[in-house]
């Protein structure tokens, strides 16, 4: 009877050590370690983003006009479907389907959109 309840004592002790990350934190955490953050010159639309875009994503058969949602080979499709490019090319690095953003290019997806995801 005493190795039961000693038993479950320790059981309650550990499962209560346990500890859970919130999701979000977990998700800035790893953006934090895996980013170069020191970029000085601001990111523009013109010139960071829609090359990005139109190198990586809006490519024939992936991300543009008659082909997969969003199409994301202009401002309005990309600011529109913002929250859902975040997720997928910062976060999870699941797109572009050829391979994640080099670390570069998502630092600087990150800040444009930090910044407000202007179309400057």
């Amino acid at each position: 009877m005493m190795n039961k309840f000693l038993g479950l004592i320790v059981l309650s002790i550990t499962l209560s050590s346990c500890y859970n990350d919130k999701e979000e934190q977990l998700y800035i955490n790893e953006f934090a370690k895996n980013t170069d953050t020191t970029h000085t010159d601001t990111v523009t639309y013109s010139k960071d983003i829609h090359p990005l875009m139109t190198g990586s994503c809006a490519i024939s058969g992936c991300h543009v006009s008659g082909a997969s949602f969003p199409d994301l080979s202009a401002y309005t499709g990309l600011k529109a479907n913002i929250n859902r490019v975040k997720v997928r090319a910062v976060i999870d690095k699941t797109m572009p389907a050829s391979g994640p953003l080099s670390l570069d290019k998502v630092a600087k997806l990150q800040s444009w959109i930090n910044s407000g995801a202007l179309n400057n």
